[in-house]
C-alpha cells in the first residue's frame, strides 16, 4: 500500500504562497496555508478555488477538504513528514525566525524549503537548529504557469533533502534546475545583463527604449523587450534585485545598477502597477511601434551588383530572402559587397568607423539575430548614406525592417546577448550550476528563446569572445571582461583539428 502524500505547509499567503499552495493541492497533497492576515487568507482561498475551478468543477470540494487556512503555525497538525515552504518577506532575520518555529513544531525530520529569490540559502540555514534540512525551492511568478523551480543547495543542505524537493517539484509538473547557493542563483544573476546592458545603450543614446524593445523581440526572438519587461515586473522590484546582486558580488561592475532606472524608482514610476515607467499605461493609451528606416525609391530601383564574400549564415539567408541575385567570392571576413558603394558585414564588436578605416571603404554593420530565417528587424550602423540606403532596400525586400542606431560598439542584440552568454559561462565556471541547468533555467524561468549556451554555440564561442574583447577594447570597462571558461572554449580546437 502506497504511503499518503506528504503534508505541505506553505507559510505566507501572498501571490507566491497562494500559487505554491495551488500547485500542491492540484497534485493531491493536503495543504496548510499560514498567514497572520485573515484578509490574505480569505483572498487566497477564493483565488485558489477560482483558478482550480477553471479546469475542474469539483475544485471547491477539493479545496474545502484539503486546504486549511490558519493564522498560527502552531495550529497546523504536527506531522513529522511535513514539507514546509516559506514564501514571506525577503528579510534574513524574519525567514530564520519562521523556519526555526517550523522546525520546533514539525520536528527534526521535516524539510524546510525557502522560496527566497535573493537571500543566501546558506545564511538562512545557519539560523536553524539543523541547517542540513534547509533547501531553496525558488518558484517563478505566476507559480501555476511557470515551469521552472530552482532547487538551491546551501553549504549545509543534505543530499536527501535536495532529492526530496527536486522529486516534489517534478511531481508538481515543474522542471528543476539545480544550483549552488550564490547571489541571484541562476536566473536573477544571468538575466541582469538583459536589463543592464540595454539600459547602458540608452545611457549612451544609442537608441530609444522603444527601438531596443522592438529589436530584442523581432531580431532577438524574445517575447518581451527589456524595458517593457521591467515595467511588467516593476522597476522598484527589478532595481532592488539588481542592487542586491551587485552588493552581494562585492559591487562588481557587471551588475552595477543604472541611474536611469534609479531615477524612475525615485519618481515612483514603477511601471504597469503605477501607470507609468519607461512607458505610459492606461485604457486610452495605445503604444505604437518605433518607425523603421524608410526605403528610398532610387535605392530600391538601383541594380548595383552584389557579391557575398566568404561564408556567413545570416548574410546568406538575408540575401536569399531578398530574392536578389548575387555572386560569391572566397574571403576570410564575410561581407556583402555592394559594388561601387561599400560593404555590409555582421558586427564583431567594433564600430562602423573602425571597420571602415580598417577596410578602406564605406562599411555598414548589421546586428546579429538569433534566427535569420524569421528575424523581422535589425539594427544597423553605417559610415555612408548611399550604402545605408542600399542595405535598407535589401532588408526591405527580405521582409526585415532596418533601424539605424548610433555607431556604438556591438550594436544591440549582439551586445546584449553576448553579455548574457558571458555571465552564463562565468556562472558555470564557478560551479554554481551546469550549462544544461543554466539553459533550462533561462528558457523556463525567463522565457528566453533559447539558452545562452545554445546561442553562443550558434554564433560560435569564438565570435562571442571576439565581440566581448572588442567591447573591452572600446570601453576598457571591467564589465566586458570575458569569462575564462568562454575564452578557453573559444580557443580550444575541435577534437578533429588537434595535432
Amino acid at each position: 500500500m502506497s504511503q499518503p502524500l506528504a503534508p505541505i505547509c506553505v507559510i505566507g499567503a501572498g501571490t507566491m504562497g497562494r500559487g505554491i499552495a495551488q500547485v500542491a493541492l492540484a497534485s493531491g497533497h493536503p495543504v496548510c496555508l499560514v498567514d497572520p492576515d485573515a484578509a490574505q487568507l480569505d483572498a487566497a482561498r477564493t483565488e485558489i478555488t477560482a483558478r482550480l475551478s477553471r479546469k475542474d468543477p469539483t475544485a471547491p470540494a477539493l479545496v474545502e477538504e484539503h486546504l486549511a487556512t490558519l493564522a498560527e503555525l502552531t495550529d497546523t497538525p504536527a506531522d513529522r513528514r511535513t514539507v514546509v515552504v516559506e514564501a514571506i518577506v525577503e528579510r534574513l532575520d524574519v525567514k530564520q525566525k519562521v523556519l526555526r518555529r517550523a522546525a520546533d513544531h514539525f520536528g527534526a525530520s521535516c524539510v524546510l524549503a525557502t522560496n527566497t529569490s535573493s537571500l543566501s540559502v546558506t545564511a538562512i540555514a545557519a539560523g536553524v537548529p539543523d541547517p542540513s534540512r534547509v533547501v531553496g525551492m525558488h518558484f517563478f511568478n505566476p507559480v501555476p504557469v511557470m515551469k521552472l523551480v530552482e532547487v538551491v543547495r546551501g553549504l549545509q543542505t543534505s543530499d536527501e533533502v535536495v532529492e526530496i524537493i527536486a522529486d516534489l517539484a517534478v511531481r508538481w509538473g515543474k522542471s528543476v534546475a539545480h544550483v549552488r547557493s550564490a547571489p541571484g542563483f541562476i536566473v536573477n544573476r544571468v538575466a541582469r545583463a538583459f536589463y543592464g546592458e540595454s539600459l547602458r545603450l540608452v545611457e549612451e543614446r544609442a537608441a530609444t527604449t522603444e527601438t531596443i524593445d522592438e529589436l530584442m523581440r523581432s531580431g532577438g526572438g524574445f517575447r518581451m523587450g527589456p524595458f517593457e519587461l521591467m515595467d511588467l515586473i516593476g522597476n522598484d522590484v527589478n532595481f532592488a534585485v539588481t542592487q542586491t546582486v551587485w552588493a552581494s558580488y562585492n559591487y562588481d561592475p557587471r551588475f552595477s545598477p543604472s541611474l536611469i532606472q534609479s531615477e524612475l524608482v525615485a519618481a515612483g514610476r514603477f511601471g504597469r502597477k503605477t501607470g507609468r515607467g519607461y512607458y505610459e499605461y492606461g485604457e486610452t493609451i495605445e503604444r505604437t511601434l518605433p518607425p523603421a528606416a524608410a526605403v528610398k525609391a532610387e535605392a530600391a530601383a538601383r541594380t548595383t551588383p552584389v557579391v557575398l564574400h566568404g561564408s556567413d549564415d545570416q548574410l546568406e539567408t538575408l540575401l536569399t530572402r531578398s530574392g536578389l541575385g548575387f555572386s560569391r567570392k572566397e574571403a576570410d571576413t564575410p561581407r556583402i559587397e555592394f559594388v561601387g558603394l561599400g560593404s555590409a558585414t555582421i558586427t564583431r564588436g567594433g564600430s562602423a568607423r573602425e571597420e571602415s578605416a580598417l577596410r578602406g571603404e564605406p562599411v555598414l554593420l548589421l546586428d546579429r539575430c538569433l534566427d535569420p530565417t524569421t528575424a523581422t528587424a535589425l539594427a544597423l550602423a553605417s559610415t555612408d548614406a548611399p550604402l545605408t540606403d542600399a542595405v535598407v532596400a535589401l532588408l526591405d525586400r527580405a521582409g526585415v525592417r532596418a533601424f539605424p542606431i548610433a555607431d556604438v560598439p556591438g550594436l544591440v542584440v549582439a551586445r546584449v546577448l553576448s553579455m548574457i552568454a558571458n555571465e552564463a559561462w562565468e556562472t558555470a565556471h564557478h560551479g554554481i550550476a551546469t550549462p544544461d541547468d543554466i539553459d533550462t533555467a533561462m528558457l523556463l524561468g525567463t522565457n528566453y528563446p533559447m539558452g545562452p549556451f545554445a546561442w553562443s554555440a550558434r554564433w560560435s564561442t569564438r565570435s562571442t569572445l571576439e565581440l566581448l574583447d572588442a567591447l573591452w577594447s572600446s570601453y576598457h570597462d571591467p564589465r566586458y571582461r570575458a569569462s575564462h571558461a568562454l575564452r578557453s572554449a573559444a580557443l580550444t580546437p575541435p577534437p578533429g583539428n588537434r595535432g
